[in-house]
């Protein structure tokens, strides 16, 4: 049986879904290898299997316009270039920890998280030319996409991290290479997805890890949030779900001390769900998506006004609890473990653009304009003091923290 070609506009990928037989997941659920052999072809293997998910992604990363050649909207402000000096700071310090840690010591970026991390509709028209592909190699925490602005194309000029995905997996697809996110995933979600990690830090890939300092992103939560607005769940303002996801972040967290090691991670905060309904005003198409009664995308933006007050309430407290969670970590000592609390996201103002930093597909999740203004604020708050981290940006007048003699280390 010949498969759909894999240029995916909206309507073929809903076709293409609407064929499987049984549970429509099923064929994304298995862990999708990083090889396959050269000689598989798609005509040898049963279609929504893992392998021909697998031959139908590496198809579309071989062609051309996956890795940029292809010509892209410009953003709506123009992003820096990334111009920082190579530094490299010889401190004198025998054993390295994990508060004096300078960018050539890290040796792999690491992510957890849901739908935004794995990149999601970033890179999207609208139909019929919509694409639905996690675009992971351009995700702004672990892509690995030549040119790219991530975190591992900025330390990339410093030393040479593992472990970054390139090109794009199907939806649902269970994480690629040390890009561990997973589409829909909540902060209950965590726990398989450190799971996996470890299986793989034990491979021959990334048994060279073990020693090494690592970059862990996590980023999650908005499931949560998007959930709290569904009956009978819960009531907003009702916070005691905070509580839920605080325990799970920290269990989590607590497992990469013991089980991944070596780390410096971030714990990001989330932006507000209102901002997203206030972009989406005066767009026809978005005006269409968001309403409830055609389509499900997120019931707190698709709520009322005093249920996405209440929401964004619940996002202050989610990052209240990140940020609680950071302190408890710092206050362990641990030298072989640093916890940050990363508050950039909070100060992006995406209600303020309209449509420029939001998919084509669903007007929802961040596109490449904004996963490069993500990943370019996010690196400096890895270089900030906490005071700085809690400053506000100006899209407009972006420029990047560099590292150098007055601020070495990551912090």
């Amino acid at each position: 049986m010949h498969p759909c070609p894999p240029m995916l506009s909206l309507v073929l990928f809903l076709s293409v879904v609407g064929c499987v037989v049984g549970d429509p997941t099923q064929w994304v659920l298995g862990s999708v290898s990083d090889t396959v052999s050269d000689t598989v072809s798609a005509h040898m293997i049963p279609p929504y299997t893992t392998a021909w998910v697998h031959v139908l992604e590496q198809f579309y990363n071989t062609l051309s316009y996956v890795n940029g050649s292809q010509p892209e909207e410009e953003c709506l402000h123009k992003i820096p270039e990334f111009t920082c000096e190579p530094f490299y700071w010889e401190d004198s310090i025998i054993d390295r920890d994990a508060y004096h840690l300078r960018p050539e010591d890290i040796k792999s970026v690491i992510a957890l998280g849901d739908s935004i991390t794995a990149g999601f509709g970033m890179v999207s028209g609208r139909p019929p030319f919509a694409s639905v592909w996690e675009h992971r190699g351009k995700a702004f925490s672990a892509g690995g996409d030549l040119g790219e602005h991530t975190l591992t194309q900025f330390l990339s000029h410093y030393t040479v991290p593992l472990g970054a995905p390139e090109g794009v997996t199907v939806p649902l697809a269970r994480g690629r290479r040390l890009n561990n996110a997973v589409t829909g995933a909540k902060a209950q979600d965590l726990d398989s997805q450190v799971t996996r990690l470890t299986r793989l830090l034990k491979t021959s890939n990334y048994a060279s890890l073990k020693d090494e300092w690592k970059v862990i992103t996590l980023f999650v939560g908005a499931n949560n949030i998007c959930l709290l607005c569904t009956e009978p769940i819960t009531r907003l303002p009702h916070l005691a779900d905070a509580d839920v996801f605080e325990s799970h972040v920290r269990d989590v967290v607590e497992r990469l001390r013991t089980e991944v090691g070596k780390s410096f991670v971030n714990l990001v905060g989330l932006f507000n769900v209102s901002s997203v309904y206030e972009a989406s005003k005066g767009d026809a198409y978005c005006e269409f998506i968001l309403d409830p009664s055609h389509l499900s995308v997120c019931s707190c933006i698709q709520g009322n006004d005093e249920q996405r007050h209440a929401a964004d309430l619940v996002v202050a407290e989610y990052n209240v609890r990140l940020e609680k969670i950071a302190t408890e970590f710092r206050l362990r000592n641990d030298s072989q473990f640093a916890v940050v609390y990363q508050p950039a996201f909070t100060y992006f103002p995406v209600g303020d653009f309209q449509q420029h930093y939001l998919s084509g597909f669903d007007c929802f999740h961040p596109n490449r304009c904004a996963n490069q203004v993500m990943a370019t604020v996010l690196w400096n708050n890895m270089f900030s003091t906490p005071a700085e981290k809690k400053q506000s940006f100006v899209i407009e007048d972006l420029t990047f923290q560099c590292p150098g003699p007055h601020r070495p280390y990551l912090q």
